[in-house]
Parts: C-alpha cells; structure tokens; sequence
C-alpha cells in the first residue's frame, strides 16, 4: 500500500511560532485551534485549506508524543522568531516522512547545482512515493512552504536557489542532529556525515563541534571502529 501523503498544505514561520508560542504559554488544545485557523483564515479562504494547514502546524507544537518534543521546547524557549527555524525544521523532518524525503531530495541536488526546477525535483519524488496527484501536489506546495519560509528563493518560473542559513546555537544544532537520525531512521552517525547531510541543505553549521555535542544528554557518543559516531537516547 502506497505511503499516506500528510503533508499537502503551505505553512510558514509565522504559523509555526504562533503554534509555539500558544504552546509554551499553557493555551489548551481547543483553544490553540480556534486562534491558529483564525490567524490561517487570513490566508486561506477555503474551510478545508484552512483546518489541513491549522493540523500540520499545530501537531508539530502539540503532539507532545513525538521524538525531541520537550528538547525543541527547551532549545526554542530563549531564541527569537527568526532563531527557532532550524527548530521547526528538525521537527518537521522528524514528523513528516514526505518532507524529510523532499528535503534530502532537493539537498542533493543541491550539492551539484545552484538552480533547482521543481520539475526535477517532482519527478524524483514521484519515483520515491508513486506519481500520484497527491504527491505533485504536495511538493508544489512545499515550495510554496519553503519559499515563505525563507530557505529557498525563486529565480524563474520554476526554479529556485538555496539560502544560506548559519546556525551556531549547539543546543539547536544537536537537535538537528537527532532529528536527522529519526528520520533517516539511522541508528548511528557520525559528525562529518551530519554536518554535510543534504536534508539540512539550508544550514551551516558553525562554531559548533562534536565536542559541544559530546555534551549533550539525548546524544550518546561512541566509538565504532576507528570512528567517533552518536546515537540519539
């Protein structure tokens, strides 16, 4: 059976930060709801549209069940606005399998070109998760995402450059190293394959090193062979 599609909406940093914040304030569920399609329905018209975009961005702050909830809160807590992308990057990664594909997927790219065609991008997607309209159709808005987002930037009609986003906050850089384990589903890696791992495509990673990650609770680090690999815990 093909993989379900849960991701066919545009969200955007504002929407994802009101979801945080909602949540770090103590605002119930119901009441997270109410405010967020109030906020999207500026955006979106359509009742469908609405609830879709409000359950992606509120899941991501909400569903306490899922891996590195309480470390993002606790990484997110003191960094502004603008700081906590790469937060709701690593959950996003973590949450939706068909953004952690899209993301690895254009990351490669990537690393051999500058400009990127959607074209090329939903072609491969389509060998990946079946050519279905549900699948174009969530990467069309993805790009959407990514663009409001502020990690790529159109250039033509259908292609798109990468931002360069620097990142150097170690609690937010470990997250990101956990969140990209969980959803490779990779039970060990080490830093070098990390810090050039195409579904972090947007950052760079700086004055951070393995070191800084030595010291993190939920990072186990280990030898393996003649390698220095961490596993999450």
């Amino acid at each position: 059976m093909a993989e379900r599609v849960a991701l066919i909406t545009s969200i955007n940093n504002e929407m994802l930060n009101e979801s945080f914040e909602l949540f770090v304030a103590g605002v119930s569920k119901e009441e997270a709801r109410e405010r967020l399609e109030n906020s999207i329905s500026q955006i979106y018209s359509a009742k469908e549209n609405i609830k879709k975009t409000r359950i992606v961005v509120q899941n991501i702050w909400y569903d306490t069940t899922k891996p590195l909830h309480n470390e993002a809160v606790d990484a997110a807590k003191y960094l502004s606005q603008k700081e906590r992308l790469p937060i709701h990057w690593a959950l996003l990664l973590t949450q939706y399998k068909i953004f952690s594909d899209l993301s690895e997927t254009l990351g490669h790219f990537y690393e051999i070109r500058d400009v990127v065609k959607s074209s090329q991008i939903k072609e491969e997607m389509g060998e990946k998760w079946g050519a279905r309209n549900s699948v174009l159709c969530a990467v069309t808005r993805a790009f959407k995402s990514l663009c409001d987002m502020g990690v790529i930037e159109k250039v033509g009609s259908s292609s798109y450059t990468k931002k360069r986003i620097i990142v150097s906050d170690p609690k937010v850089v470990a997250l990101l190293f956990g969140a990209v384990m969980i959803a490779i589903d990779r039970q060990y890696m080490t830093w070098e394959t990390f810090i050039t791992h195409p579904s972090i495509f947007p950052f760079a990673i700086c004055n951070v090193t393995q070191a800084d990650m030595a010291a993190v609770p939920y990072l186990a680090m280990e030898r393996m062979g003649d390698q220095v690999v961490f596993r999450v815990i």
